[in-house]
């Protein structure tokens, strides 16, 4: 969450993608800046290489669910129609309940 680091532990550029603007913005390096997501696959274990001025980040792990994703904006359900009911209880003011 601050500095940048590799975390590919043969620091190859291309091991993981980028999403950017177009790919004339992509910077061809293999260190990571606070402001993108890493997701790994399956592994037992991670290897970071810090930058210049180190780094800080969150690792998350779980066991994945294996269901669908339906995702707008902050609201994230399981489908299409999850979705749209979330935002009418959201609207009409019913969408979090005690």
């Amino acid at each position: 969450m601050k500095g940048n680091g590799s975390f590919d532990e043969n620091e190859c550029t291309y091991a993981y993608e980028v999403d950017g603007t177009n790919y004339s913005d992509l910077d061809n390096s293999s260190f990571i800046s606070s402001e993108n997501l890493i997701m790994f696959n399956d592994g037992d274990h991670i290897s970071v290489t810090s930058g210049d001025n180190g780094v800080r980040f969150l690792l998350i792990s779980g066991k994945p669910l294996n269901e669908p994703v339906a995702w707008y904006g902050p609201i994230v359900m399981n489908t299409q129609e999850e979705l749209e009911i979330a935002f009418e209880e959201y609207r009409k003011g019913t969408f979090i309940r005690s």
